[in-house]
């Protein structure tokens, strides 16, 4: 009894740790975790000590939160420092993951649709002190608000909780407390600044209960619930009041995919996958088409997002590069592999929404199998 007492006592503390690193440290814990996927699991009170120390040398050099510099430092310390001609001279990757260009941050507005984002990525826009006339009787908390519209704006990350995450991780930004969060999402959806639908995930249960009742609702008897956004119109016309362009949102491009891809249950899947593969450092995208992506470095794969499609599965041969599957639950992950390498599929890649959401606390890998 006392054992499990105290492994629960750790966990917590674990939790707390990586709940201030990303808020306050959130570049450096970037850093660290593209040098180690799985740094959160195996740091020790050293490790964190460590990570503090570097900010602070990093905030003296006045480096503030330069998050691409840290990850590129990082990078680079995990596959050796190479001269320009060995560079020039490397061969291209061979693990089959479809190459896509270096990604280099973009002016707020000029990030093309089909760049993978990161939250190393994200730059919050400058934003007014005060709501322009047209819309300053329509917003009660014009700080709030309206940061959570440039997040979404500006990312096109359509899981709400993802909005909120963000909101909380800003820098020179207090934390805001779930009940400010709530009220803001409630004003913002009444008044029609963005659009919001419950998505209901079977067979997925959160294990632990969420700041955001909405987000995670479920226990070991009932399913999770997730909130998807996008933008309305009064939404993106304050933006670009603001002189902020918005971008087409994860959930719109699905809708305008049309088919299965505009159904509920599979965006909210393919929200909820790219929500977690960004928690665990990848950058992600869903293209006009559609398509979801998801990359690591100078790599991307393309992922097939089976949402409980009653038996449908891909044209294997027409999946660019390695094979990369995600579905809701372990069993359907599994059924997914096995036609994969009965179709004759060598090589790939699949996780699981339940996986993903049982790991959570420990940054556990993008991916549960691979083959």
């Amino acid at each position: 009894m006392l054992r499990a007492l105290a492994e629960a006592e750790v966990r917590e503390f674990r939790r707390l740790a990586v709940e201030f690193a990303g808020a306050f440290l959130a570049a450096e814990l970037d850093a660290a975790r593209r040098a180690d996927p799985h740094f959160i699991a195996r740091a020790r009170p050293d490790d964190w000590r460590v990570l503090l120390r570097t900010a602070r040398r990093e905030r003296l050099a006045g480096a503030g939160w330069s998050f691409r510099a840290q990850a590129n430092a990082a990078t680079t310390a995990e596959v050796g420092a190479q001269s320009p001609a060995e560079t020039a001279g490397a061969p291209p990757p061979t693990s089959g993951i479809r190459p896509i260009a270096t990604r280099t941050p973009q002016p707020v507005g000029a990030r093309g649709p089909d760049t993978p984002l990161g939250t190393a990525d994200f730059r919050l826009p400058p934003l007014p002190p005060a709501a322009p006339p047209r819309f300053a009787d329509l917003l009660g908390a014009w700080p709030r608000e309206s940061l959570a519209l440039a997040i979404l704006g500006v990312t096109g990350w359509s899981m709400r909780l993802a909005v909120a995450d963000m909101m909380s991780a800003v820098p020179g930004r207090a934390r805001i407390n779930p009940t400010g969060l709530r009220r803001a999402f409630v004003a913002l959806a009444r008044r029609g600044f963005w659009i919001e639908q419950k998505v209901t995930l079977p067979g997925v249960h959160f294990p632990v209960a969420d700041d955001d009742d909405d987000e995670a609702d479920g226990d070991a008897r009932q399913a999770t619930t997730l909130v998807l956004v996008r933008l309305g119109d009064l939404g993106r016309d304050l933006l670009r009041a603001c002189a902020v362009q918005p971008v087409a949102s994860e959930w719109e491009r699905l809708l305008a995919a049309g088919g299965r891809q505009a159904q509920s249950l599979h965006a909210g899947l393919a929200c909820a996958f790219t929500y977690h593969a960004r928690l665990r450092g990848w950058a992600t995208a869903v293209l006009p088409g559609g398509e979801v992506v998801a990359q690591l470095g100078d790599e991307a794969l393309s992922v097939w997002v089976a949402a409980g499609d009653a038996g449908l599965e891909p044209d294997w041969d027409d999946l660019p590069g390695r094979i990369a599957l995600v579905a809701l639950t372990p069993a359907d992950r599994d059924l997914l592999v096995a036609a994969a390498r009965a179709s004759g599929a060598e090589h790939g890649l699949a996780t699981d929404l339940q996986t993903l959401y049982a790991g959570q606390a420990e940054c556990s890998p993008l991916w549960a199998i691979e083959w």
